[in-house]
């Protein structure tokens, strides 16, 4: 389901397809707002938008399902569950899913790059950033400044490939 999760009221949005991050949108007029999608920008109308999406991205909710439930943290990092375990290693928070559990995961948001690009990551496994990413930053607290730590991230990495 698409829809726009309303970060700054009545100002900014991100738009999600199933909790995935597929668009920004940011008001400038009264009904002309400022479109980032697949790193092209555009203005664009109340109904543009709704020609783009095929459906009203601002009337759409979110299902609960859709939605993770961030139900727990860790020194203030979102995780999705009762972090079990928990333990700083190498400045990352981290933790366990259970107590007896042998998979270690990073509590809160970061931007983890592959050679396919940077991408958003939620409570990835800690051997995805100590192992398996070219480089990561992080961790951040909320989406929305991993978000805006990860769009300079990318605008960084592209200047140093001129």
């Amino acid at each position: 389901m698409i829809y726009a999760k309303e970060i700054i009221q009545d100002k900014f949005w991100i738009v999600k397809d199933d909790n995935i991050n597929v668009a920004t949108l940011e008001k400038k007029e009264d009904n002309l707002y400022l479109l980032i999608k697949d790193n092209e920008k555009q203005t664009a109308t109340k109904e543009q938008l709704t020609e783009v999406f095929g459906l009203d991205v601002f009337s759409s909710q979110a299902k609960v399902s859709d939605v993770i439930k961030e139900l727990s943290d860790f020194d203030g990092y979102p995780t999705k569950v009762k972090p079990c375990n928990v333990e700083w290693k190498s400045n990352i928070p981290t933790f366990t899913k259970t107590p007896s559990g042998k998979e270690i995961f990073c509590a809160g948001y970061y931007g983890v790059q592959f050679e396919g690009g940077t991408f958003f990551s939620f409570n990835p496994k800690l051997e995805t950033l100590t192992e398996k990413c070219i480089e990561w930053i992080g961790p951040f607290k909320n989406e929305m400044e991993a978000n805006i730590n990860i769009s300079s991230f990318k605008k960084k990495q592209k200047m140093e490939k001129i």
